[in-house]
C-alpha cells in the first residue's frame, strides 16, 4: 500500500460507537479527536537504576489505557426514544437503555463500547482511509450550553484483551 503524498488531513469521516448490537454513527464534525498514550503493546515500563543511573528498562505489564477526547454538536441531551444521540450512548438512556457492555459479564459491570474513527483520505490520493478502533471504551461527557451546544466527550480505552486497538490506513 502506498502512502499519500499529503499529510493526514481528512475533511470528512465518522466516529462510530457500537456494543455489537446497537450502533451509533457520529458524522465527523469538529475534527478534533485526540488519542493519547498510543504506544507499542500499551506496555508500562519499569526502569532499573544503580545509584540513580538507569541500567535497564523493561516492559512489565500491558495495562496502559488509551485516553481520547473530541467535541461534537449537542443536538439534544437524550433522544426522543426513536433516533439515538451521542447522549444516549454515553448516558445509557432511551434507545441505548438496555445496551450491554462489550466487556464480558465476568469482568464486572463497567459499561464499555467500541469506538471507531475513520477519516476519509482516498479523495486525496491515499490508497485507503485512515482509522483507529478502540474496543473497550468507557465514556463520559461534559455539556456546554452555547450556540451551538457542545459535548466534550472523553474516554478511556482499556487493554482488556489482545484485540483492544486496531489501526488502518
Amino acid at each position: 500500500m502506498s502512502n499519500a503524498a499529503t499529510p493526514l488531513i481528512p475533511l470528512d469521516g465518522t466516529i462510530t460507537f457500537t456494543n455489537g448490537v446497537l450502533t451509533y454513527i457520529l458524522m465527523y464534525e469538529g475534527g478534533d479527536l485526540q488519542c493519547s498514550g498510543l504506544k507499542d503493546g500499551q506496555m508500562s515500563q519499569q526502569v532499573f537504576k544503580d545509584r540513580g543511573i538507569p541500567y535497564a528498562v523493561r516492559d512489565v505489564e500491558r495495562d496502559e489505557a488509551i485516553e481520547f477526547t473530541f467535541t461534537c454538536d449537542a443536538v439534544c441531551i437524550v433522544s426522543d426514544n426513536t433516533t439515538a444521540t451521542i447522549g444516549d450512548v454515553i448516558l445509557r438512556k432511551k434507545v441505548w437503555l438496555a445496551a450491554a457492555s462489550v466487556l464480558p459479564v465476568a469482568a464486572g459491570d463497567t459499561y464499555c463500547v467500541t469506538m471507531s474513527w475513520v477519516g476519509e483520505r482516498t479523495n486525496f490520493g491515499a490508497s485507503a482511509d485512515s482509522g483507529i478502533s478502540l474496543k473497550y471504551c468507557h465514556l463520559e461527557a461534559d455539556f456546554q450550553e452555547a450556540i451551538p451546544g457542545k459535548f466534550s466527550v472523553k474516554g478511556k480505552a482499556f487493554c482488556y484483551s489482545t484485540d483492544y486497538v486496531t489501526y488502518t490506513g
